[in-house]
């Protein structure tokens, strides 16, 4: 199994998955460009998380490969976070989900709007240094979610044509 991503969090969420849904692979992450900006928007994390999936499958020489990229969207006036999940097979199928949208405080949209990326933002708003490699500004605000945790279900769901054909198309 590809990873587009050698971030811990990522790796580990893919890990976690596979283990929930009893498949056993072996895991096989590689840094990639994206293609996006440093901070995607809304319909760019899709092609963020579909590019990284697509370069990992071409690099690892993998049967399936995932991509997850985070990203931010305004709903209802509110800047959100969230993640896009890609998965993709050297046959080409594919399938995406996201992971739960959530909205930012003031205090640290005002630092995103002012062109920082949310793991910059995260780090000076809560005086930390490297979030973005594992908690995510997720766990800051919940104190329970970190960003594995957010990520493994939408990995799952991502997955599931491939683990589950009975129910895909």
């Amino acid at each position: 199994m590809g990873v587009g991503s050698e971030n811990l969090a990522k790796v580990e969420a893919v890990r976690e998955a596979l283990s929930l849904i009893g498949l056993e692979a072996e895991i096989i992450p590689v840094s990639v460009d994206p293609g996006v900006s440093n901070q995607p928007f809304c319909a760019e994390t899709f092609y963020g998380a579909r590019n990284r999936a697509l370069k990992a499958l071409r690099l690892t020489g993998a049967d399936l490969s995932v991509g997850i990229e985070g990203g931010l969207c305004v709903y209802q006036n509110r800047l959100m976070g969230f993640a896009v999940v890609y998965a993709v097979s050297r046959e080409g199928r594919d399938n995406f989900s996201f992971s739960p949208w959530f909205p930012l405080p003031n205090r640290v949209a005002r630092h995103v709007i002012g062109g920082k990326e949310l793991g910059d933002a995260t780090d000076l708003e809560f005086n930390v240094k490297g979030s973005k490699a594992y908690d995510g500004v997720i766990k800051y605000l919940t104190k329970y979610i970190n960003r594995k945790d957010l990520y493994v279900q939408a990995v799952i769901i991502a997955l599931y044509p491939f683990f589950n054909p009975s129910v895909a198309d």
